[in-house]
């Protein structure tokens, strides 16, 4: 008996047992922990499915009506996510409030070990009965910049975009009920912003060629789609920038008042190489015509288009005299239209010469082939095709949808190219969201619309000056720099004084906007400067919601801040 008590052989197998327990429990304890969080969020996310479903037709409806509408929905909403047990729902009215209430639970697989069978599940979110719709659009920087990636971070900034974009809009859909209580949209910008080609024949688009801006670099009267169609280009869909101050507002467009029209972009054709006083004319793809004798009016001579000379007498700034004696220099045999006519006025568009002004010059039907030259040859990163649309290669404008797939497509097609036109993206993310053309998918302003709109940049401002230039500048939205059409530019200019007149173009976009009833809310992208600061958080409506990411991996959690800001216009937890 005493050799029975002395024995140890067992000790360590009974320790061990007794040890297990409290492991499993510990271990398991975490998975069944785990488990309950993820039903409270499947939870959370099919009680605010729920209320979105009934609000719109709430009014008059009992407490017991709508909950039995409400548990409805919520189960519908819930079946696949998780294994909660329902125990109780109830919503309550309140005056405009609805309330809802859900309680349940979830069986342990391992803290029954210790005597917890099951973790208790409570969830509640409210809704205003009269807020029936938000309606958001997404303002995207597509600059040039968006394709680097910064020192540290494992993806380019684009590339960040895209997935925070994504997320957004995948959250977002999972909001929505397909009512239309949730649309969406999106406006990249860089240089100009894509309204997209297939609008070319919208009656806000100034197809007949009478805005002031459709003259600009040309003559007016001569439309820039006819030039379009004659040249061989396509219009890729970029417009210009209207003239102040319907640049930064949201003035309906009418015929009865041209200015309001949006025009197409002509970037025109640069001086050729052989002419050059400018070390960058990347945009040469016709041959020149002879000098008139002004850098500027060479650029917007439209006779190395192929137009007939008599078109010089339409040129603004041209003088009767100067007209005279081109068109009286003009002696040449046009039967054979050669290229070593002695003259040489039309540098090979010798088919030109010697028709007068009797002959209607803005007919394309009077107007001579020209030869084009597609290939790019200047900056080694850039592969877009020269001529009249050149550096149009953004995507366009995705007007507010329910069809979140298109939302995600777009973002999906996203490319980064070209310099920051904050101003225009803004009052087009403004269009987008308004009630009136040129997008009419907004709906009216009121209290039961929220229309909130989110501007990314990862950059300031800027259209470059460029010293012994013709234009004075390089070519954007607003054209050449003298062509005049940016307000607050006069006389000698730098870069700097451009920035500073685009900063207070965005800046009056911005609060127009506001002041018509968006909510803006801005983000900054891996740029540490004091006038993006001071811009980015003046444009949003209030300086919580301007939010910096410096480091563009974590631009996720910027979007996934607003998307909670968001969802609380519609939603309260």
């Amino acid at each position: 008996m005493n050799s029975f008590f002395k024995n140890r052989s067992g000790n360590v197998a009974m320790i061990f047992a007794l040890c297990l327990i409290p492991i499993v429990v510990l271990m398991g304890g975490a998975i069944d922990f785990s488990r309950q969080r993820g039903t409270e969020g499947f939870a959370q996310d099919a009680l605010d499915a729920a209320l979105l479903a009934i609000a719109p037709e709430a009014a008059g409806k009992s407490e017991g009506q709508l909950t039995q509408e409400g548990r409805r929905w919520f189960e519908n909403h819930l079946q696949g996510a998780g294994n909660m047990d329902i125990d109780g729902f109830r919503i309550v009215v309140d005056g405009d409030n609805l309330t809802a209430y859900v309680d349940g639970h979830v069986d342990t697989a391992f803290l029954g070990l210790i005597g917890i069978t099951e973790m208790e599940v409570h969830r509640t979110a409210s809704v205003t009965i009269g807020l029936t719709k938000v309606e958001i659009v997404m303002v995207l920087d597509t600059t040039g910049s968006m394709m680097a990636t910064p020192a540290g971070q494992s993806q380019t900034k684009l590339e960040a975009l895209q997935d925070a974009s994504l997320d957004m809009v995948n959250t977002l859909s999972g909001l929505s009920n397909g009512d239309g209580n949730i649309v969406m949209g999106m406006v990249p910008f860089a240089t100009y912003v894509n309204v997209g080609p297939d609008n070319i024949d919208a009656n806000w688009m100034d197809t007949d060629a009478r805005s002031p801006v459709h003259a600009d670099n040309l003559v007016e009267g001569l439309n820039r789609f006819d030039l379009y169609e004659h040249l061989g280009y396509a219009w890729k869909g970029c417009v210009m920038a209207r003239p102040a101050p319907h640049d930064v507002q949201d003035t309906r467009p009418r015929t009865s008042r041209p200015e309001t029209l949006f025009v197409p972009i002509f970037h025109p054709d640069e001086p050729d190489s052989r002419y050059r006083r400018f070390e960058e004319y990347p945009n040469n793809f016709v041959d020149d015509a002879t000098s008139l004798g002004s850098g500027f009016l060479d650029i917007g001579n439209p006779v190395k288009y192929g137009l007939p000379l008599g078109v010089l007498s339409l040129i603004d700034g041209l003088s009767n005299g100067a007209v005279n004696r081109l068109l009286n220099e003009d002696d040449d045999d046009d039967d054979e239209c050669e290229d070593d006519d002695d003259d040489n006025y039309g540098q090979g568009q010798e088919c030109n010469n010697g028709i007068g002004a009797t002959v209607d010059v803005l007919n394309p039907a009077n107007w001579s082939e020209v030869d084009t030259n597609r290939n790019y040859q200047y900056y080694s990163d850039v592969t877009t095709e020269i001529g009249p649309s050149f550096a149009c290669e953004m995507p366009p404008v995705v007007p507010l949808t329910t069809n979140f797939q298109t939302l995600r497509n777009s973002v999906n097609s996203l490319t980064a190219s070209g310099s920051t036109n904050i101003a225009q993206g803004v009052v087009w993310g403004w269009h987008a969201l308004s009630p009136s053309a040129p997008l009419q998918e907004g709906d009216e302003y009121s209290d039961r619309v929220q229309k909130v709109m989110v501007v990314l940049s990862d950059g300031n401002n800027v259209v470059v000056a460029r010293d012994g230039h013709p234009g004075g500048s390089d070519f954007s939205a607003y054209g050449y720099m003298e062509n005049e059409r940016l307000e607050g530019v006069d006389g000698r200019y730098d870069t700097n004084e451009i920035m500073e007149a685009m900063d207070e173009r965005t800046l009056l976009a911005c609060q127009n906007a506001k002041d018509a009833g968006v909510r803006i809310f801005t983000i900054r992208l891996s740029l540490e400067d004091e006038r993006s600061e001071e811009l980015l958080t003046a444009c949003a409506s209030s300086p919580e919601d301007f939010i910096d990411v410096q480091e563009s991996d974590r631009l996720d959690d910027a979007f996934r801040q607003i998307t909670e800001r968001i969802s609380t216009l519609y939603l309260s937890h």
